[in-house]
């Protein structure tokens, strides 16, 4: 792969900020010390052959629906509570879960079948807060030997090999994200000074949209190109984990150039009472699960092999990204949530 665009290169540096071949919405509140809520809409198939066995008897849909419930609530980490959880089977077999999910720790939410990547929030040295995606610094890979530049046959040589080598892949890719969708919304505290290649809505929460399908789009645009193919080419090649989205594609994808950011200055006030709504959501959490049928699922099937199962956590947090300056994590409350029902 050269330097952003080598075939699935744009996707590769799109897809490492969500995973997951789902469908989702969310739309996050947060409050000046990291703690929020987000009421998501995730939307996915049913379990595959893998995990039954191609002559295994598969579960009816109804439980096969109860079980992707029961995965979306188990595999998600630094949540403290749900509440208005609700699932529908929809006429092309896939399964879509809604709900509220409460967090005191915006940094530690993952959402195993749907999340997010390198979303960060926190305060900067100037007194606001920023959100930002922490997005691959684009690092040139070593240099090869000095000599003289490409000459134009050559570089038309390198164009068309890419060109190969990505319709060769091209199947692949689509297969892998052409349904990928996710939503995302945030409404921060305080009042935005600072949008940045995120949507402002007129509720005044801030939107990004990361479609699968309109990738492979942008991807097909950029790939025939004659010009921007051969300032790739003569730009030289990045290191395959050090990618990043130019602003080039980034326009084309989301709309703007530039980081991923927003900023809010104060005063910061929450922007609901977390402690009192998540007492609700635990005192009415069991008769939730009772009301969805979770209490009385068959044990779970064995786990999928190697390579088919979902990541678990955010690859490459914490990765020399090109976050914003200075930006630190929001503090923590003075004390501890309220003794609750453990979930």
């Amino acid at each position: 792969m050269r330097k952003i665009l080598a075939g699935a290169s744009v996707l590769a540096a799109a897809a490492v900020m969500v995973v997951g071949c789902v469908e989702t919405k969310q739309e996050f509140t947060l409050n000046p010390d990291g703690s929020g809520k987000v009421v998501f809409e995730i939307t996915m198939g049913g379990m595959s052959a893998f995990q039954f066995g191609q002559d295994a008897e598969k579960p009816d849909p109804e439980l096969q629906s109860k079980q992707l419930v029961k995965q979306v609530m188990d595999g998600t980490e630094g949540i403290d509570a749900w509440s208005d959880v609700s699932y529908q089977r929809l006429e092309d077999g896939r399964t879509r879960v809604k709900g509220t999910a409460y967090f005191k720790d915006f940094s530690k939410v993952k959402f195993q079948a749907a999340q997010f990547q390198g979303i960060v929030f926190g305060k900067d040295d100037m007194g606001g807060m920023v959100l930002a995606m922490e997005e691959p610094g684009g690092e040139k890979a070593p240099a090869p030997p000095a000599g003289p530049p490409p000459s134009p046959d050559e570089i038309a040589a390198k164009v068309k090999a890419e060109r190969e080598k990505f319709q060769q892949m091209r199947p692949m890719m689509e297969a892998a994200v052409a349904r990928m969708k996710s939503d995302l919304s945030f409404r921060l505290p305080g009042t935005l000074t600072e949008v940045s290649v995120f949507q402002k809505e007129p509720s005044g929460a801030v939107r990004i949209v990361f479609d699968g399908a309109k990738m492979i789009q942008v991807v097909d645009l950029l790939m025939a190109d004659d010009a921007y193919m051969k300032a790739q080419i003569m730009a030289g090649p990045t290191s395959p984990d050090k990618m990043r989205l130019d602003d080039t594609a980034k326009e084309k994808l989301f709309g703007g150039k530039g980081p991923i950011r927003a900023r809010v200055t104060g005063p910061f006030r929450p922007a609901f009472a977390y402690d009192s709504e998540v007492a609700a959501a635990k005192a009415n959490h069991q008769a939730m699960i009772q009301r969805l049928g979770l209490d009385k699922l068959p044990p779970p099937p064995p786990p999928m092999p190697p390579g088919f199962g979902l990541p678990s956590g955010r690859d490459g947090e914490g990765k020399g990204g090109a976050s914003p300056p200075a930006v630190r994590p929001a503090p923590k409350p003075p004390s501890p949530a309220p003794p609750g029902q453990a979930l």
